[in-house]
């Protein structure tokens, strides 16, 4: 699967992977606003909304069902919330890890080594070394 999404313009590292067919959305060329480095994994159910870039480092693991969103709302005019008027990119350090049907928001930055406990919605940057499970940001070299 790599070589043909790597043929349809995809940045991707030789040894990345996906084990299962991701979904992609957006206008224009979405191939070109998703690199992904070195010996990345990404599970069954992948969602890329790519209205802007998405990028990930080498060593990333991900989760099934995990959707990474870039498209933003402004929410002051109430006649019109729904609908989409910006976007924001998204981006993934070394060696984080993403847990199963999280949810990734327009903006974030994953820090390196982070690790997002399964199920979490990220509206927030992680910083390196810390695990979010949604209500809480731990540094990893506490949690040992």
């Amino acid at each position: 699967m790599g070589a043909g999404l790597r043929l349809a313009g995809v940045r991707m590292g030789r040894t990345s992977a996906f084990w299962g067919m991701p979904t992609f959305t957006g206008d224009g060329d979405l191939c070109s606003r998703l690199e992904i480095g070195e010996s990345c994994g990404f599970n069954f159910g992948c969602y890329f909304e790519l209205a802007a870039r998405i990028f990930f480092a080498d060593h990333v693991s991900v989760g099934h069902q995990v959707m990474f969103l870039t498209r933003t709302h402004d929410a002051s005019d109430s006649q019109r919330r729904g609908t989409a008027n910006g976007a924001a990119p998204i981006r993934v350090e070394n060696g984080a890890w993403i847990g199963a049907r999280c949810t990734i928001m327009p903006g974030v930055t994953i820090g390196a080594g982070a690790v997002v406990g399964a199920s979490v919605v990220v509206r927030e940057n992680v910083s390196a070394n810390t695990l979010f499970n949604g209500t809480r940001k731990i540094s990893i070299a506490k949690w040992r």
